[in-house]
C-alpha cells in the first residue's frame, strides 16, 4: 500500500445535518482517494453523511450536564489524540463563540499547522469583536480559508488578515445523480425552499409571502418547504392563517433531498445572510434553476442573472415575487435557466474544489 501522501484531521461538530458538516465529509472522500490518511474530530455523536476516514468521537465522551470538569476531560482526551497522531494540518470546521476555549485549542492543544475555515457572512460566528482577542485564536494559524470571494475581503478588511484563501464548497456529481434516482414526490410542480429553520435566517416567512402574492398558484404551481427546528411552527402557524394549507407543504429534514431538488420548478433562497449556499448549488447540479436574495455571502457567486437563475433585490419580498411572477410570464426565459443549471456549476466539482486544498499543502 502506497504511503499517504499527508495525514489530516478534519474537525467538525458533527457529520451530520447541514452544510460545513456536507462539506467536510466530501472533502475527506476527496482526500482518502487521493492517497491522503483523513481523520475525523467530532465534537457531538451524529454521523449520517457519507464519509471516509477514521472518527475521533468526543461525543462520546460528553456527560448529560457536559460541565467544567467534563469539557477539560475532552480537550485533554483531543490533545493526547493529536500529539499520538502527528497530523501533517488540522483543518477545523467548528463555529467558534466561546472566546476562552478557542484561545486554549488554538495555542495549547493544535500543534500542527491549523486551517480555519469560515462558512458564514456573520463572522461573530468566528471572531471576537475584539482584533487582539480574534489575533489569539488566529494569528498562528497556516491560513484561513473562506467559502466565498466577498467573506475574504470582509475577513481581511476587518481584521487585518493576509493567510486568506476562497475555496468554494464541492460537488460529486456521481453521488448526487445516483442519490437523485428516488420517486417523485409530488404530482405537481413547486417551488422549493429547505435549510435549518432555526435563528430566523433562512426567513422562509419571506418566501411564504412572495409566493402567496404571486401567480403562482394560479399556474398550479405549489410551494414545498424542507426543514426542521424553532422556526417551524412558526411558519405553519403563518401558512394556516393566510390560508394556504392546501399549496404549503413541510417536509422533515432528510438527508437525501436530492429527488426533491431534481423534481422542483425552482428551489427559492430568501436568508438573511449565508456564506456559501450549498442549496443553491445542489438544485443547480440537479437541473433546477435558482431564486435568491442577492445576500451576502454567495448567491452572486454562483448565479449568473437570467443564465441559470434570477438574483432578487436583497431582502425585498416584494422583489422576490416579481421574480416568481417573470418566470410564470416569460416561459422561455424558465427554460433557458433550467437548460443552464447543470453546466453553471460544473467548475464546483469536488476535484476542481479539491484540488485547491491540495494546492495550500506545500
Amino acid at each position: 500500500m502506497a504511503q499517504p501522501k499527508y495525514k489530516i484531521a478534519l474537525v467538525g461538530n458533527t457529520l451530520s445535518s447541514g452544510g460545513a458538516e456536507k462539506a467536510q465529509a466530501r472533502l475527506s472522500q476527496f482526500f482518502d482517494a487521493n492517497q491522503i490518511e483523513v481523520h475525523h474530530i467530532l465534537v457531538t455523536d451524529k454521523i449520517t453523511y457519507p464519509y471516509a476516514g477514521k472518527v475521533f468521537n468526543m461525543g462520546l465522551l460528553k456527560n448529560t450536564s457536559n460541565d467544567p470538569i467534563n469539557k477539560l476531560k475532552r480537550l485533554r482526551a483531543l490533545k493526547k489524540y493529536l500529539k499520538r497522531e502527528r497530523f501533517d494540518y488540522i483543518i477545523d470546521f467548528r463555529v467558534k463563540k466561546n472566546f476562552f476555549q478557542e484561545r486554549i485549542i488554538a495555542n495549547w492543544v493544535y500543534r500542527a499547522p491549523y486551517i480555519m475555515s469560515i462558512r458564514s457572512f456573520n463572522t461573530d460566528y468566528y471572531f471576537p469583536k475584539n482584533i487582539q482577542k480574534a489575533s489569539s485564536i488566529y494569528k498562528k494559524s497556516y491560513g484561513i480559508v473562506t467559502v466565498s470571494q466577498v467573506l475574504q475581503k470582509k475577513i481581511e478588511t476587518d481584521f487585518g488578515y493576509t493567510n486568506v484563501h476562497t475555496i468554494y464548497n464541492g460537488l460529486d456529481f456521481e453521488e448526487l445523480d445516483a442519490l437523485s434516482k428516488g420517486p417523485k414526490p409530488f404530482d405537481f410542480p413547486y417551488i422549493l425552499g429547505i435549510g435549518r429553520m432555526q435563528s430566523g435566517i433562512k426567513q422562509f416567512d419571506h418566501l411564504i409571502e412572495a409566493y402567496q402574492n404571486s401567480s403562482a398558484r394560479e399556474k398550479g404551481i405549489h410551494l414545498v418547504l424542507v426543514g426542521e427546528g424553532e422556526d417551524l411552527q412558526g411558519y405553519k402557524d403563518l401558512v394556516s392563517n393566510l390560508g394556504m394549507q392546501e399549496h404549503v407543504h413541510f417536509l422533515p429534514f432528510t438527508e437525501n433531498p436530492f429527488p426533491i431538488f431534481k423534481h422542483a420548478y425552482a428551489t427559492a433562497l430568501t436568508s438573511k445572510f449565508e456564506g456559501f449556499p450549498n442549496v443553491l448549488i445542489e438544485s443547480l447540479a440537479m437541473g433546477t434553476p435558482v431564486l435568491a436574495y442577492d445576500c451576502e455571502s454567495g448567491p452572486n457567486e454562483i448565479i449568473d442573472h437570467g443564465e441559470n437563475g434570477l438574483l432578487v433585490e436583497n431582502q425585498n419580498k416584494d422583489a422576490m415575487r416579481e421574480a416568481i411572477d417573470a418566470w410564470m410570464l416569460d416561459p422561455d426565459r424558465y427554460n433557458h435557466c433550467a437548460s443552464n443549471a447543470r453546466s453553471s456549476v460544473e467548475k464546483f466539482s469536488m476535484q476542481n474544489i479539491g484540488e485547491q486544498w491540495l494546492r495550500l499543502f506545500v
